[in-house]
C-alpha cells in the first residue's frame, strides 16, 4: 500500500521527482505494517477499505495546502493504488475537484502500481478475502489473548486480515475517471490485480496505458524494472 519499505524504489521515484524541480511526499497510511498511526478499533473489526484510506489522503493533502499546487501526481500500490482510485473518483471525476485556500484546482494523475480495487468485479476473490481475513484475525486474536504481550508480527497479522476483510466489502469501482490521466504498472504473474483490471478502466472510462513486467508477480517494488519504468513515465506526467 505505500512505495516501499525504507527506501529503494520510494528514494528513486522521490529523487526524480525533485530532479524535476518538483515537490515530492512519501504518505505511509495508517494502519499499515509499523507506521505507527493509531485505528479506530471498530475500523479494524469492520475491514480497512480503499475509501478508508482515500480520506486518509485527502486529509494529509489538505494539511499540506497541496490542494493549492498546479498538478498532484499519486503513485501507489496494491491498496495504496485502489485508495487513490477511490480518492479520484470521490473527489476529482465530476471535474469538480476541490479548490484551495487561493482557489486553485490542481490537476490530477495517478500511477497505479498492481491495483487491487477491480478485484471486486469477481465474487470468487471477494469471498477468499473474507474468508482469509476472518480466519487470519481469528489467529492472531487469539494468540495474542494467550500470550498476553504485545507482538508486533501478530499485530500486522490483525492489521493484514482487516486488510482483507475490508476488500471483501468495498464492491465494484463505480466512479468515472475518464478526465484523469494514468498509468498502471502490473506484473505478468499478478493474476489477482490482473483479474477484471480491464473491465474496470473501461468501466470507469479509463484510457490508461497498462504496462506490463515480465516475470513479476504482485510484489514488484523491489525489482529494478519497476523503477525504470516509473523513472521513463513520470516525465511525460509532469
Amino acid at each position: 500500500s505505500s512505495l516501499g519499505r525504507g527506501g529503494g524504489i520510494v528514494d528513486n521515484v522521490l529523487r526524480a521527482v525533485q530532479r524535476q524541480g518538483k515537490e515530492a511526499i512519501g504518505l505511509v497510511l495508517a494502519g499499515l505494517g509499523r507506521d505507527g498511526g493509531n485505528v479506530d478499533a471498530a475500523m479494524w473489526d469492520l475491514g480497512l477499505t480503499p475509501e478508508h484510506y482515500s480520506r486518509q489522503l485527502e486529509y494529509a493533502l489538505r494539511h499540506l495546502d497541496l490542494y493549492d499546487c498546479g498538478r498532484i501526481i499519486g503513485i501507489g500500490h496494491s491498496l495504496g493504488a485502489a485508495a487513490l482510485w477511490e480518492f479520484a473518483g470521490r473527489n476529482f471525476a465530476s471535474g469538480t475537484g476541490p479548490m484551495g485556500r487561493e482557489g486553485r484546482r490542481p490537476e490530477l494523475s495517478l500511477v497505479s502500481i498492481s491495483p487491487v480495487r477491480s478485484m471486486a468485479q469477481n465474487r470468487g476473490l471477494t469471498l477468499g478475502c473474507r474468508v482469509a481475513g476472518q480466519g487470519l484475525d481469528l489467529f492472531a486474536r487469539t494468540h495474542l489473548r494467550l500470550w498476553r504481550f504485545s507482538s508486533q508480527r501478530l499485530r500486522n497479522l490483525v492489521g493484514m486480515a482487516s486488510v482483507l476483510k475490508g476488500l471483501a466489502r468495498q464492491g465494484p469501482f463505480r466512479a468515472n475517471l475518464g478526465g484523469i490521466t494514468g498509468l498502471v504498472l502490473i506484473g505478468e504473474r499478478d493474476w489477482i490485480a490482473r483479474m477484471g483490471l480491464s473491465a474496470s478502466l473501461r468501466q470507469a472510462g479509463c484510457t490508461w496505458p497498462v504496462a506490463q513486467l515480465a516475470g513479476l508477480g504482485h510484489d514488484l517494488l523491489w525489482h529494478p524494472a519497476t523503477a525504470r519504468a516509473l523513472t521513463f513515465y513520470m516525465p511525460r506526467l509532469l
